[in-house]
């Protein structure tokens, strides 16, 4: 309340607002990440067809839950599911690692371009029989060894796997996005658009330049 009437002040005394009030840059979004972060809702995401990438691209639900901490390190977990209201959980990956911030991001003032790159910990766990099934009809090697068990998680830190992309020469998964937190709405954080064909980020060129995914909020 205070805040807001010293606002009210400066905007009728013709005054500026506090530099904080309107903050772009990069040390106030570091701070404002700071804590967790949950999906408002179930969400629907594209997903590129694996077998066939000239097909249309398949239907994805999913809840995301992210942290970040004051010294550049995330963690996250996405649950896939089943269904359209995320009901019926399909599979968990649960990953780790650094931030790797780059230049202001033109999708809105405010926003930051960075990486996620997850060299900290990567893991999968199956949750239904019939992911487990599908799964399990990948060829040997080809998301870590071993035949997928319900409920079993499954490091692949470091590992090749046809589930997630790596780029020639890395030995961790890097994803190349952006995040954006408004002074005057920080519980909600966004992340960049994601393509309507299901393609990942795995180069900084193929993101999209504007738009803005469904918002987190923020729990703590």
């Amino acid at each position: 309340m205070a805040f807001r009437n010293l606002c009210l002040l400066a905007i009728l005394s013709g005054l500026p607002l506090p530099a904080f009030a309107n903050d772009t840059s990069l040390d106030g979004l570091k701070r404002r990440i700071i804590g967790s972060w949950s999906s408002i809702s179930c969400e629907l995401r594209p997903q590129q067809n694996l077998q066939d990438p000239g097909l249309a691209p398949t239907s994805t639900y999913l809840r995301r839950e992210f942290s970040f901490d004051a010294d550049g390190k995330f963690a996250a977990t996405i649950t896939v599911f089943a269904d359209a209201g995320c009901k019926s959980p399909a599979i968990a990956f649960d990953f780790a690692g650094s931030l790797v911030w780059h230049d202001a991001n033109p999708a809105v003032e405010g926003a930051w371009s960075q990486d996620y790159v997850l060299d900290r910990k990567l893991e999968l766990t199956v949750l239904a029989p019939p992911m487990a099934a599908q799964l399990n009809q990948l060829p040997q090697a080809a998301c870590g060894t071993g035949a997928f068990v319900v409920g079993e998680r499954r490091d692949i830190l470091g590992q090749l796997c046809v589930l997630l992309k790596y780029v020639e020469g890395s030995k961790h998964v890097v994803d190349h996005d952006l995040l954006y937190v408004r002074e005057d709405t920080p519980n909600m954080l966004f992340m960049g658009a994601k393509h309507v064909d299901g393609t990942g980020f795995y180069f900084p060129e193929n993101r999209p330049l504007v738009g803005l995914q469904q918002p987190m909020i923020k729990l703590k």
